[in-house]
């Protein structure tokens, strides 16, 4: 059914006023519905039904504060007062009530379902929205191509898990670009990765009679320690910016 207004009302008694919040008019119901949630939330009271009779009691006193009689199997509450603060919603509150769609999508549940707004001018710019829903440029492919084994190597610390048999937590990759040979070492502590990767530089370079050119990683602080050793002995070390993954895509998408 429609609903053409929100708004407030009180109705009142002898010992108190009650008042319900967030009321629906709708024209075309014969009778006034009430939420007993709502009458309770709004009033902290709460509702005794008898098989004669019902009575409504303050939550903290407990004592009685509207009685009314059972009338055909119903509990008649008496006549509600005139409905105040009368106010249509806005198409910006419910853009809200439906949960953050678009601007297409709400008109056409407002037009489908008859539901009566305030159009406003101009498209109001919703906070929630640009915060959650803004997207990320995509990164460019890289054109980069190695044409030799051990000319650049992908590497990444994956961690913490549960504690293995071993007792290791963590474990390094290393991701020749060339082949795609990818080596796996198991790791107790992320400071591992630098005798780890001395070990990993003698094991990969004789064999394939190469020496290993440069090693993209992030800047973590395991990589931190062995770029001063690269410089020794003259591998060019790439670095990720800070939060862009997909520069260390190779890797990543090894985990």
């Amino acid at each position: 059914m429609s609903i053409s207004h929100i708004g407030n009302t009180v109705f009142h008694t002898p010992k108190r006023d009650f008042s319900i919040s967030n009321v629906l008019h709708v024209p075309s119901a014969n009778k006034n519905l009430l939420s007993l949630h709502q009458f309770t939330s709004n009033n902290d009271v709460f509702l005794e039904f008898h098989p004669t009779y019902f009575c409504v009691k303050d939550k903290g006193t407990k004592n009685p504060l509207l009685q009314g009689r059972c009338r055909d199997g119903l509990y008649p509450l008496p006549n509600f007062s005139q409905v105040h603060h009368i106010s249509k919603p806005s198409t910006t509150r419910w853009h809200h009530h439906l949960g953050h769609p678009s601007s297409v999508i709400v008109n056409r549940v407002l037009r489908d379902y008859n539901l009566s707004f305030i159009p406003e001018s101009s498209e109001s710019i919703c906070d929630a929205c640009q915060q959650t829903k803004r997207c990320q440029l995509p990164y460019p492919k890289s054109g980069s191509v190695s044409t030799l084994p051990l000319q650049l190597i992908f590497s990444d610390v994956w961690g913490p898990a549960p504690t293995s048999v071993g007792r290791y937590q963590y474990y390094v990759s290393f991701i020749d670009d060339y082949s795609k040979l990818t080596w796996i070492f198991l790791l107790k502590h992320k400071s591992d990765v630098y005798d780890v990767f001395l070990k990993f530089q003698q094991l990969v370079e004789r064999p394939f009679d190469k020496t290993i050119l440069a090693v993209q990683s992030d800047w973590g602080g395991e990589y931190q320690k062995l770029n001063s050793y690269f410089q020794q002995v003259g591998i060019t070390h790439h670095v990720s910016c800070p939060h862009a993954h997909q520069q260390n895509g190779s890797a990543e998408r090894k985990h």
